[in-house]
């Protein structure tokens, strides 16, 4: 059970390798699929992207009567989103804005 390859029995080695050969075959396919669908992927990645916006801010109209924070939120998110403001460009501003105080307490 444990013992070693005896050199008299022929090894299983064809068979692994045929194994082998259809699993790389097998890859290869799967490469070659996915490369095709990259255009479709593309393509619905794109759609996503314009509609996930206007989806929030109609989920936060819905939830804005039961629960004003939660649909303010969202409505404030989505609106974001759509004119493509980051949180880096909110940063931005509120350094700006600090920074314009700061300068009227140093004149005064």
């Amino acid at each position: 059970m444990f013992s070693k390859n005896n050199p008299d029995k022929p090894s299983n080695n064809p068979k692994i390798q045929d194994l082998i050969m259809e699993e790389s075959s097998d890859y290869i396919t799967t490469e070659l699929e996915e490369i095709e669908l990259q255009p479709t992927v593309k393509l619905v990645e794109k759609i996503s992207g314009i509609l996930s916006p206007y989806f929030i801010v109609i989920v936060g109209l819905y939830l804005y009567d039961n629960n004003f924070l939660f649909g303010s939120i969202l409505i404030l998110v989505g609106i974001l989103s759509l004119l493509k403001i980051s949180y880096e460009d909110i940063w931005q501003w509120i350094e700006k804005i600090k920074h314009l105080f700061n300068q009227d307490n140093k004149l005064g």
